[in-house]
């Protein structure tokens, strides 16, 4: 095409050839879209670090409180309420029948004892 006398390095004839020139920006673009992405994902990083400190900072943030399932919701809660009612009640069912239980257990033992002496009287 054109000859340059001056030019005698192989960047600057591949320059001057027209192939040589497509490949250049073949290159240049290549570096250009590589260098976005390595920047891109740089900035993703910072980001994501960024949001996994405050998500963090909010976890240990939350106070726990007393009562368990306090943040739940009011289904849930209403829930929770019902089935601490029902432990209530059959406690109370059960100790109930517990005392019952121990005190004909006693009654008992007193019945024997008498039974014992009447037999020992014979």
């Amino acid at each position: 095409m054109f000859d340059f006398p001056f030019i005698d390095s192989p960047i600057a004839m591949a320059i001057v050839n027209r192939d040589g020139l497509w490949m250049l920006a073949g290159f240049l673009l290549l570096g250009w879209v590589m260098a976005r992405m390595t920047v891109k994902r740089r900035r993703r990083k910072i980001r994501q670090k960024g949001e996994d400190r405050e998500m963090q900072r909010r976890l240990d943030a939350k106070v726990s409180t007393a009562l368990p399932l306090s943040d739940a919701p009011i289904e849930l809660q209403r829930w929770q309420v019902a089935m601490f009612d029902l432990q209530r009640e059959l406690k109370g069912e059960l100790d109930s029948r517990i005392a019952i239980t121990q005190s004909l257990m006693r009654q008992l033992d007193q019945r024997i004892a008498v039974l014992q002496e009447l037999e020992n009287e014979r």
